[in-house]
Parts: structure tokens; C-alpha cells; sequence
């Protein structure tokens, strides 16, 4: 399977987010730090489950596997909610032994910046390159292909380009839009697409015979199954769905043991708090 195309597998889940939603309006409320979002919650436990199932952030290059050595996640956001809003591209790395609410600080702070007109690097490399005749995009864009088989792509390149990240994520539900399948890039390294559709009501009917209103959303993943076998990817998204639904025990410090961040394999710059 030489390709992300033919090796894709695709989850399907649906998150109670009753407790989620409620444990971010009493933070929200009864503090002045940054705010606690549900796709913030999302994303903070994603990190913490690729600290605990480490071959997540595998991915293949020129028939090759590689353990990365950052967390790396790529979203976009909006500068406005308008259809004619400009997107900004955000590619963000993150110690596993951040606090949710550090965290929260980390990427609101990031965010701001580029909404405030602080252009990002993709986005100047997008304008420089929509300026070019098409051969030389073409051409760029085979380079960029080569040298990443061949493991010699420049290091500025990968920070530069949105498809090189541990996961991409696309909360398409802040827009109203229920969560598609999406596909994989095929270039750069990218192993794992999560999508977030829109929040939804749903009533369900206890033992009691009493009718319950709950907020459910689903989320979709495509999983490049080279990475590691698709039992190992979908016990990691139980995990990840105990950790949205029941947001409180993302408050505990994350501890790792030596063994643990061995298998990590993160850069010590990595792990800077």
C-alpha cells in the first residue's frame, strides 16, 4: 500500500458532550484565564492520548517508518464565522506535560496573533505561490515530493507546509456543518485526519422510562492503517472519547515514566513546560 488513498481507514464516532459542554461554562464563569472550548478539549486530549499510545505519531516516508519527535498538530481557523471569512492555516507543537489551562493559553495566544493580521508562514507561502505560472507550482510541489522521499526536505519547508503534523483537525460543527469523511494528503506525513461536526440535541429513553436530553456531536477519523493496526487506533479513540466526555480528568497532571517518554521518542525541547 504505497499510498495514504488505499490504506485508509475510517472511524465513525458519536461523543456525549453533556458533561463537556457544562464543565466549560462553570470554567468559563468562574474564571478570568483563557477559555476552555470544546475543540480545545479535544485537541488537549489528543495530546494526551499520543503520550499513552505513542505509535500514533508514526508515519511513513519513501517505504520508510519514522517515530516523530514532536506533537505536532495542524487546524484552521477563521478570522471571522462570515462564508467570505479568511482562513488562517495553524500548525501548533505541544509538550505532553502542559496543563489544560496552560494549553488553553498556548493556542489562544497563537490564534490571536494571526487574527490580528500577523500573516503565518503558509499563508505567505500560499501567496507567493498562487503568483507563479503553473509549471513552477508544479514543479515546487514535485521537489517538495522528492526531497521528502529521499528524506532530505530542509526543515523551514516542513514547518512551512500544513501537511508534515501528527493529526489535522477540522472543527467544521463552528460552522454549522456536520462532520464529513475526509480525505488524507497525500503529500507529507500526516497519518491521522480528525473532523468535528456541529453539536446536535438528542433525546434518549432511560430504564425508568424518562425521556433525557443529551448533546451529542460526531467525529470522524481517516487513519492511514501503515502506522500501526487499526485496533491499536481505535482503543486510542475510546480513550480519547472517555477523556472529552469526562473533561475533569484531563485536571490531573500527566505522568510519565522513563520507559514511556523512551517510547515517545520526543526531542527534549519537547517536553519544555
Amino acid at each position: 500500500m504505497p499510498t495514504k488513498t488505499e490504506s485508509a481507514i475510517y472511524f465513525e464516532q458519536n461523543f456525549d458532550l453533556t458533561k463537556t459542554l457544562d464543565y466549560a461554562n462553570k470554567k468559563k464563569a468562574g474564571s478570568s484565564g483563557p477559555k476552555i472550548s470544546m475543540f480545545y478539549i479535544v485537541l488537549f486530549a489528543a495530546i494526551r492520548v499520543i503520550a499513552q499510545r505513542p505509535k500514533l505519531n508514526r508515519f511513513v516516508s519513501g517505504y520508510r517508518y519514522y517515530q516523530r519527535n514532536r506533537i505536532l498538530f495542524n487546524f484552521v481557523a477563521k478570522r471571522d464565522l462570515s462564508d467570505e471569512g479568511e482562513e488562517i492555516n495553524v500548525t501548533m507543537s505541544f509538550s505532553p506535560l502542559l496543563s489544560l489551562e496552560d494549553f488553553c493559553r498556548k493556542v489562544d495566544d497563537h490564534v490571536s496573533s494571526l487574527k490580528k493580521g500577523s500573516s503565518s508562514n503558509t499563508e505567505k507561502l500560499n501567496s507567493f505561490l498562487t503568483r507563479l505560472p503553473r509549471f513552477l507550482i508544479k514543479f515546487f510541489f514535485w521537489a517538495v515530493r522528492f526531497l521528502d522521499y529521499h528524506n532530505a526536505l530542509p526543515k523551514k519547508v516542513i514547518d512551512v507546509l500544513p501537511f508534515f503534523s501528527t493529526i489535522f483537525f477540522s472543527n467544521v460543527g463552528s460552522v454549522g456543518i456536520e462532520a464529513p469523511f475526509h480525505h488524507n494528503f497525500e503529500i507529507g506525513n500526516c497519518g491521522i485526519f480528525c473532523v468535528i461536526g456541529k453539536i446536535r440535541k438528542e433525546h434518549s429513553l432511560n430504564a425508568d422510562g424518562t425521556i433525557e436530553s443529551r448533546d451529542r456531536v460526531k467525529i470522524t477519523f481517516t487513519y492511514d492503517d501503515r502506522i500501526t493496526d487499526g485496533i491499536y487506533c481505535a482503543r486510542a479513540i475510546d480513550m480519547l472519547r472517555d477523556l472529552v466526555e469526562n473533561p475533569e480528568k484531563l485536571e490531573a497532571p500527566l505522568e510519565l515514566t522513563q520507559e514511556q517518554l523512551l517510547h515517545l521518542g520526543l526531542a527534549k525541547t519537547e517536553l519544555a513546560v
